[in-house]
């Protein structure tokens, strides 16, 4: 009985560990491909950065942003979403919903958790530029279908882009846009330790 015991509890830690592992390997996948459609844009006008942690307001003491656009024509903020399958949701909802044949599973609405990730960017660029708003998408690399509802705000990789590039009206000089990714870069949370801490905290959030 023991032995059983000890087996299932081996089976059921590499099982986690694997889940892990793969759920890193999709993301890490996502935001890259996503990084490499972002590079393609001019760069004399837009700027991209990529994996950025700033402070929170939120529910742990930092957040991590996958994508800021920062242009001559707005400043952007992309959280990008590696599920395959049909997405179905709506803006308003709490939750969406990923189906793949009969398998369904609720994930946390992306538009809320953007709306953190743009807080702490206003927060970050408020005694500078106390008028800027940043404007949120949410990019599905990945998915065979979205059924998203009252918003233009989500789409594919494409789709993303081709938004972001639809503004074309000059907001920002150079000089301002320059400054504005100077103090991103600054506030950037690049300490190891404080961003291991971020993902602990990110688990525990994941498996309350």
């Amino acid at each position: 009985m023991l032995y059983l015991i000890i087996i299932l509890a081996i089976g059921w830690y590499v099982t986690y560990i694997v889940k892990q592992k793969y759920s890193f390997f999709k993301g890490y996948v996502g935001e890259n491909f996503v990084s490499d459609m972002l590079i393609n844009i001019d760069p004399t006008r837009y700027k991209v950065l990529n994996n950025l942690m700033l402070p929170s307001f939120g529910k742990t003491t930092t957040t991590q942003i996958d994508h800021v656009v920062i242009s001559n024509f707005g400043i952007f903020c992309i959280e990008t979403k590696s599920y395959s399958g049909w997405i179905f949701g709506k803006a308003q909802q709490t939750y969406w919903t990923q189906v793949i044949y009969r398998y369904k599973k609720r994930f946390y609405n992306p538009l809320r958790q953007n709306f953190a990730h743009i807080r702490a960017i206003e927060a970050v660029l408020e005694s500078t530029f106390p008028q800027i708003k940043v404007l949120g998408f949410i990019a599905f690399p990945s998915a065979d279908k979205l059924e998203i509802t009252g918003t233009d705000a989500v789409g594919d990789t494409a789709d993303v882009v081709g938004k972001i590039k639809a503004y074309t009206l000059p907001i920002l000089s150079d000089t301002d846009r320059d400054n504005i990714v100077a103090l991103l870069k600054r506030a950037d949370i690049t300490d190891k330790s404080l961003r291991k801490q971020h993902n602990t905290q990110v688990r525990r959030l994941r498996a309350n």
